[in-house]
């Protein structure tokens, strides 16, 4: 995801810097083959940056952010931060505090779309008092929702419509796991495929994607029932999504697999009988 947000940019004038120290050869060759400046160091990564987009995943996105308040404490320059993770509402908020206690401007997102989708179909979701700055630099690159001022509104919108997409994923799953256990699966796949051809289609975009994403997938979702939880609201689909993709996970049946559509995919299931 960061190359490509990296390269749209570039494609658009903007000069592109990221520190090369740590990283992998083949996160160095990235580097170099997309046009993107190696400062070297975080240090130095900080010092010279007028905005810094945090793209790592939500479990990392403190850490990244703790990294980088410990480097602007030593230098006087204060970018506007922008975290891209899809971190829940009360890591977002907790992360603005820590920033406002160093005088660095805060913008909290999140990418709705795949890498490839970069920048032409996905959407960058943002939110909070500094999300005008981000807008303004940005929306002649990317496909921009402005989800408000409140901060956590960019990380509420990310994990409600992901409710839905993974939501129908979960049943699949479900119901997918059933009809193994019946000797039915592909008989009802069939059936499903025919008499529901575009939710079909609509699969096709997330659904292969679970045997490498559903570790992120089962973390997101019980990000979005505890945010449920703490507003006291519904949250029965989002945590039964959660405990869906994790039963799928302990199977073993995506391990090593490489779908490429959607019946592919759920044809995995039918491993589950072979377990019997």
């Amino acid at each position: 995801m960061g190359t490509q947000i990296a390269k749209a940019l570039i494609n658009h004038n903007f000069k592109v810097i990221t520190a090369g120290e740590g990283r992998s050869a083949r996160t160095l060759d990235n580097i170099r083959n997309s046009g993107i400046t190696d400062t070297q160091s975080l240090q130095n990564t900080v010092e010279q940056a007028d905005v810094i987009l945090s793209l790592t995943s939500p479990e990392g996105s403190l850490k990244m952010a703790e990294t980088v308040i410990s480097c602007l404490k030593t230098t006087s320059n204060r970018p506007l931060y922008v975290d891209l993770n899809s971190n829940t509402p009360a890591l977002s908020l907790s992360m603005e505090q820590l920033f406002s206690a160093i005088d660095v401007p805060f913008v909290n997102g999140a990418v709705m779309g795949a890498s490839k989708d970069v920048p032409d179909h996905a959407v960058l979701v943002v939110s909070g008092i500094y999300r005008s700055i981000f807008i303004k630099l940005f929306a002649p690159v990317f496909k921009i929702k402005d989800a408000g001022e409140k901060t956590e509104a960019a990380s509420a919108y990310k994990l409600l419509f992901s409710m839905v997409n993974k939501g129908m994923n979960a049943l699949f799953f479900e119901t997918m796991t059933a009809a193994a256990h019946f000797g039915i699966l592909d008989e009802l796949n069939e059936s499903l495929q025919e008499f529901l051809p575009g939710t079909y289609q609509d699969l096709m975009k997330t659904t292969p994607t679970y045997p490498q994403h559903i570790l992120r997938r089962i973390d997101e979702m019980k990000g979005l029932a505890d945010m449920l939880k703490s507003e006291n609201l519904p949250h029965i689909i989002a945590s039964g999504t959660a405990e869906t993709f994790e039963r799928v996970y302990r199977s073993g049946i995506f391990e090593n697999e490489n779908p490429e559509g959607v019946i592919e995919t759920l044809q995995n299931f039918n491993k589950l009988s072979d377990k019997k």
